[in-house]
């Protein structure tokens, strides 16, 4: 399919019954999609999702303008192999839940050479999706690149074997990070997040396992094997890394070459740490009670 021209999402009072998504495909397998058209979800009318992509095996997405979304952007559930590339996401820097892509259950899923700026997260890696590579990325404005949020209301639910690589994020309110939900279960494990550059952004390196500010329950989704390296730039805050683990810990967690630096002199940055072990080689902020022994 290609689309050439502009796409215009119809006004919110004629969406009727189908308010939860606007262009819905499903069980399309080796779909095409490109061209240099513009998809225009009009959400400044209201903020459903834009595009979905349900069981679309060997899905290739590439070439589009997407701006305004009523909400994600781009969902793909329940699918494999799937290419996404070249896209631009743009929607209002304040707009609610407008995630530029998102995946669930998803294994086997590039996402490069693309911008993101909407008013939610770039890139959201929910639960379900397994073997993810993300490459040359602009995201900015937006909530960063995410794993998650994962284990709301005590779900039980996986994320493993992401990538994230050479992306760029520029005045967000969060960088790289992983968010999970007080009371879930599950797993987050074998995660990348290598030669990122931040420039005036919150919260560069975040885990969240309270998320939402969730109060601490005695279960929780166990993270492991996180690796932060070669991470660089500006922060807004002075928490440029903050680990915040549940009780339970978060395992083999490894920083490595992170210098992030404050752009207010009055808060200078710092890292913070719960319940996490690991290692840190060549990080600033530096803090060396940071891992549990």
């Amino acid at each position: 399919m290609q689309i050439l021209g502009n796409l215009l999402a119809p006004v919110r009072d004629k969406w009727g019954s189908c308010s939860r998504r606007w262009l819905y495909f499903t069980g399309v397998n080796g779909m095409i999609v490109d061209g240099s058209g513009v998809i225009n979800g009009q959400g400044e009318d209201w903020w459903g999702k834009a595009l979905l992509f349900e069981k679309c095996d060997g899905l290739q997405l590439s070439g589009l303008t997407h701006i305004n979304g009523p909400g994600f952007h781009i969902h793909v559930v329940h699918s494999k192999n799937v290419t996404i590339s070249n896209v631009t996401i743009t929607a209002p820097e304040h707009s609610r839940n407008t995630d530029g892509i998102d995946t669930t259950n998803v294994e086997g899923i590039i996402i490069r050479d693309s911008i993101i700026g909407t008013g939610d997260d770039c890139i959201a890696i929910k639960g379900g999706t397994k073997f993810l590579n993300i490459s040359n990325v602009q995201c900015g404005p937006g909530h960063g690149i995410s794993v998650g949020s994962l284990g709301n209301n005590g779900q039980e639910e996986y994320a493993s074997d992401i990538h994230v690589r050479n992306c760029t994020i520029t005045g967000a309110t969060g960088g790289v990070k992983i968010k999970t939900w007080a009371g879930g279960r599950g797993t987050v494990e074998r995660v990348t997040f290598e030669h990122i550059t931040v420039s005036q952004t919150n919260y560069p390196v975040y885990i969240d396992q309270h998320y939402f500010h969730s109060k601490e329950q005695p279960q929780a989704i166990k993270v492991s094997d996180i690796t932060f390296s070669d991470i660089h730039g500006t922060c807004t805050t002075e928490k440029a890394i903050v680990l915040d683990c549940a009780n339970i810990g978060c395992t083999n967690i490894i920083l490595n070459q992170i210098g992030i630096t404050s752009i207010d002199p009055k808060k200078p940055a710092s890292t913070i740490c719960n319940n996490v072990q690991g290692k840190a080689t060549n990080i600033s902020p530096s803090n060396s009670s940071c891992f549990k022994k």
